[in-house]
């Protein structure tokens, strides 16, 4: 196979997967169309200073937004795609464009109830403005690198390009991922320390034990 050469690198990706990567190109493209300037300015990795800088304002920080909305749709589609295209490296490998469907609703339902669960807890207990930016960075960084990360999914399912090239920028990407993570931890910490306990039940509460469910549910089940 030659560099210009496209397949599909899996046997079983068919073309409800193509139509898939289609329509996330058109929701990304209807974020351009609804701001141009704040999704050029999401993409530029070394300047996420300056983005937060510009759009932190309330109607940026209106998830219910169309900017935000398209955005959180993106989030949940790389998931999706990449969990099923790189699922053939597990023991159980997902198949069908029906368990893709199932994946891709367990993501939206699992993340839209875990938002709205975090803003009602955090609201009774009174430090919803303590990690509320805190919150919107994280967003903002998902979105960031679920719009490469779906470029970066259809390259290894439909391009020739050696896997191993792929999967390091993969890993790169996870790397940047956590980077900011962490970053984002301790700016908070550094800002508001004495809203400390705050960010650690966000972590331990909204961050990591939904996650455990999704595996209990979506990968032990199967198992």
């Amino acid at each position: 196979w030659s560099m210009g050469d496209w397949t599909n690198r899996p046997n079983l990706v068919a073309d409800w997967m193509s139509l898939f990567f289609l329509l996330n190109l058109i929701v990304i493209l209807m974020l351009y169309k609804l701001d141009p300037n704040r999704l050029k300015s999401l993409l530029n990795i070394f300047r996420l200073r300056f983005y937060f800088g510009k759009y932190s304002h309330e109607k940026e920080l209106n998830y219910l937004s169309y900017f935000n909305t398209s955005s959180f749709l993106i989030i949940i589609s790389a998931l999706a795609l990449t969990c099923f295209s790189f699922s053939t490296y597990s023991p159980i490998p997902l198949r069908y464009s029906f368990e893709f469907y199932f994946l891709l609703l367990g993501l939206f339902l699992f993340l839209f109830c875990r938002h709205f669960l975090t803003q009602f807890i955090s609201s009774q207990l009174g430090f919803q403005k303590a990690i509320k930016f805190s919150i919107y960075k994280n967003f903002s960084i998902a979105t960031q690198v679920s719009i490469y990360l779906i470029g970066l999914v259809f390259l290894w399912n439909y391009s020739s390009l050696p896997i191993i090239f792929i999967e390091s920028i993969l890993v790169l990407m996870t790397l940047f991922w956590v980077v900011n993570q962490i970053s984002i931890f301790f700016s908070f910490f550094k800002s508001s320390p004495k809203d400390l306990i705050y960010i650690f039940l966000y972590l331990c509460t909204f961050k990591l034990a939904p996650w455990i469910w999704v595996y209990l549910l979506f990968v032990e089940a199967k198992l």
